[in-house]
C-alpha cells in the first residue's frame, strides 16, 4: 500500500526548518515546500486587464517553472495540502494560487489554508486546529488591488510620461506620499518666523531658597511681541514687592504605559533607536518571525491574545512585583486596522537573547522590552501648582510654579524616565516671597519638521493610505524615481518631484487626493468582508482614470 504524505506549503524556505523542529516525530509525514512568494502575476510587458469585464490576464511566472514541476512531483505521494503562507492578503493569493495549479492537476487533493501569526509549538498547534478553506473573497480583494494598481500604473504613468516626455511613475500609495513632502517642504519655505516674549521672575522665600515663576493669565502663558510692556509689568507691579502663595493645588498624573507595536510603530520605534530604515525594519523582522521569535510583523492591529497577556503578567510580576502587573487596557486600533492579526510581540517573553545577528538581537530586544512595557501598570507623577500674587498686580494676571515629582515609576522601571523631576518646594498658603530679579524670555515660532522615512510613514496610517505590506517598499519607488532625497534623517523633494506632484494635481485631481486612497483600501477592505463586489469597484476606479488613458 502506498505511503501518502502531506504536503505543507509555505513562502519563504528559511521557515521549514522551524516548521520541522516544532513538528517533531510528526515531521516525517510532512513534505516541504516553499513558493519564494507569488507563484502568479500580471504580464510585465502589458495592461493584461480586459477593460470591459475586468478580468486579469494571470499566467504562471517563469522564474517559478522549477518550484511548480517540484509540486507536480509530488503530488503522486500526497493527498493533504496545507497552505501556509503569510496570514494576510498577499498570502491568501498565494495560497489560492496553488491550490487552482494542483487541484488541475489532481482534483482528488484535499486543501488545508494554516493561518501561523507565530512560528511556534503553540502557533502551529492553533494553525492546525484552525484549518479552513481559502477564503475567496480575501482572494477577491487581492485581486482587487492588484487590478487597480495596474490601471493606475499603466494609465497615470504613461500620462505622465507622455508629458514630461521623459519614463516616469505614478501609485496609489507612492503619489500621495509625495504630495505630502511636497506640501510639508512648500510650508517650510512658505514659514516666516515670528517672535515674542514672556516674563520669568525670581522670587525668595525667608530661607533664602530661591523660585522662578512665570507671569500667566488666567489661562495662559502672557506672551507679548514688545518686550517693553513685560518690563513695564515688573517695574510697575512686581519690582522688590512681596507675593503671596494664594493657592496649591495638587493632582496625581497618569503616564500611560506604550501600546503594543504594530508594523508603523515598529518602523519608526526602530528607526529613533537603531538608526534602521523602514525596508531594514522588516526584513529583520521578516527573519524573527521565520525563526519563531516574534509574531508575525505586517500588522496593524494591537490586540494582545488572552494567553500572551497571562503570560506578561506572570513574567512581570515575578520580575518587578505585583503591583507593577498593568490593567487591562482598552485596544484602540486605528479606524483603518483591519485587526486580523495581533501586535507585534515576542512570542516567549522569558527569552532575552535570540541566537542570531547583532541586527535580529538588537530589534527582538527592542520588540521584547516595548511588549512587556505595555503590559505593565502606568507611572504616576505627583504635579503642584503654586499660584502667587499680590495686591497691586491687575486681577487678570498672576505668577505659576509648576512641579512634578515621579511617585510610581510602572513601566518606566522597564524603559527608563524620560523626563526629570521638578523640585516640589515647601511653601504653604498664605506664605510671602520677595521678587528679587526677572528674565525676558524670547520665544520664537519655528517651520514644521520635514518628514523622515517613520513619520511619513505615521502620517499615512492616519490617512489611512497604503497597508503595512506597502510601507517599506513606498519610499524606495520615490527615491529611485529620483522624486526625494535624504538630507541627514529627513526628506526632501527634488524640482523633478515638486513638478511631477503639481502636474499630477492639477491634471489628475481626483488620483491626488488622500481620500482616493484611503477610500480604495476601505473598499478592497470591503470586498474581503463581502460588503462590495470585485467587478463594481474596479470599475470606479477605472472611471476615474480613463480620462487620462489618451491625453
Amino acid at each position: 500500500m502506498k505511503d501518502f504524505k502531506k504536503l505543507f506549503i509555505v513562502e519563504s524556505p528559511s521557515k521549514i526548518n522551524t516548521l520541522k523542529k516544532l513538528l517533531n516525530s510528526s515531521r516525517d509525514e510532512f513534505i516541504f515546500k516553499a513558493t519564494l512568494g507569488h507563484i502568479m502575476d500580471l504580464p510585465a510587458k502589458n495592461l493584461g486587464v480586459d477593460l470591459k469585464t475586468f478580468r486579469p490576464q494571470l499566467f504562471y511566472l517563469p522564474q517559478k517553472k522549477r518550484i511548480l514541476e517540484d509540486l507536480k512531483k509530488a503530488i503522486s505521494r500526497i493527498k493533504e495540502v496545507y497552505l501556509a503562507t503569510d496570514p494576510d492578503r498577499e498570502g491568501e493569493a498565494i495560497s489560492y494560487h496553488i491550490q487552482e495549479y494542483l487541484k488541475g492537476l489532481n482534483p482528488s487533493l484535499q486543501f488545508y489554508r494554516l493561518e501561523l501569526h507565530e512560528i511556534t509549538e503553540y502557533g502551529l498547534k492553533e494553525a492546525l486546529k484552525r484549518v479552513r478553506q481559502v477564503d475567496e473573497n480575501l482572494y477577491l480583494s487581492w485581486k482587487a488591488r492588484r487590478v487597480c494598481d495596474r490601471l493606475i500604473g499603466y494609465v497615470i504613468s504613461p500620462f505622465l510620461s507622455r508629458n514630461f516626455k521623459m519614463p516616469l511613475s505614478a501609485g496609489r500609495v507612492q503619489s500621495p506620499a509625495l504630495r505630502l513632502i511636497v506640501e510639508r517642504e512648500e510650508e517650510i519655505e512658505n514659514f516666516k518666523p515670528q517672535k515674542n516674549y514672556s516674563l520669568e521672575v525670581l522670587a525668595k522665600n525667608k530661607e533664602g531658597k530661591c523660585l522662578q515663576l512665570e507671569l500667566f493669565t488666567k489661562k495662559n502663558l502672557l506672551k507679548k511681541q514688545n518686550k517693553e510692556e513685560l518690563l513695564e509689568i515688573y517695574e510697575k507691579y512686581l519690582k522688590n514687592r512681596e507675593i503671596l502663595v494664594t493657592s496649591i493645588k495638587e493632582r496625581i498624573i497618569k503616564k500611560s504605559s506604550p501600546s503594543p507595536l504594530k508594523t508603523s510603530t515598529l518602523i519608526e520605534m526602530a528607526g529613533k533607536a537603531l538608526s534602521f530604515s523602514p525596508k531594514e525594519t522588516m526584513k529583520i523582522a521578516q527573519r524573527l518571525y521565520e525563526e519563531g521569535y516574534i509574531t508575525y510583523m505586517r500588522t496593524d492591529s494591537v490586540r494582545v491574545s488572552p494567553i500572551a497577556k497571562r503570560e506578561a503578567s506572570e513574567y512581570i510580576e515575578k520580575n518587578f512585583g505585583k503591583e507593577y502587573v498593568g490593567n487591562v487596557r482598552r485596544v484602540r486600533n486605528s479606524a483603518f486596522s483591519q485587526d486580523a492579526h495581533e501586535c507585534i510581540r515576542p512570542t516567549k517573553v522569558s527569552l532575552e537573547r535570540v541566537p542570531l545577528g547583532r541586527k535580529e538581537q538588537a530589534l527582538y530586544e527592542l520588540i521584547r522590552r516595548i511588549f512587556i512595557a505595555s503590559q505593565m501598570s502606568h507611572a504616576q507623577y505627583l504635579e503642584k501648582t503654586y499660584q502667587f500674587r499680590n495686591d497691586s498686580l491687575p486681577k487678570d494676571l498672576m505668577l505659576l510654579y509648576k512641579g512634578k515629582k515621579l511617585i510610581f515609576d510602572g513601566y518606566l522601571l522597564l524603559l527608563g524616565k524620560e523626563e526629570e523631576d521638578t523640585p516640589l518646594p515647601d511653601l504653604e498658603e498664605g506664605e510671602s516671597l520677595r521678587v528679587f530679579d526677572f528674565r525676558i524670555k524670547e520665544h520664537t515660532t519655528k517651520p514644521p519638521e520635514r518628514y523622515t522615512p517613520h513619520s511619513l510613514i505615521r502620517k499615512l496610517e492616519t490617512l489611512g493610505i497604503g497597508r503595512p505590506s506597502t510601507y517599506a517598499t513606498m519610499l524606495d519607488i520615490l527615491f529611485t524615481r529620483g522624486y526625494i532625497v535624504e538630507e541627514g534623517k529627513y526628506l526632501k523633494p527634488t524640482e523633478l518631484g515638486k513638478r511631477v506632484c503639481k502636474f499630477l494635481e492639477k491634471e489628475a485631481p481626483s488620483f491626488m487626493d488622500y481620500q482616493f486612497t484611503a477610500k480604495l483600501e476601505e473598499a478592497l477592505d470591503e470586498i474581503a468582508h463581502k460588503k462590495r463586489d470585485y467587478y463594481s469597484t474596479v470599475k470606479e476606479i477605472f472611471q476615474v482614470l480613463e480620462r487620462y488613458l489618451n491625453s
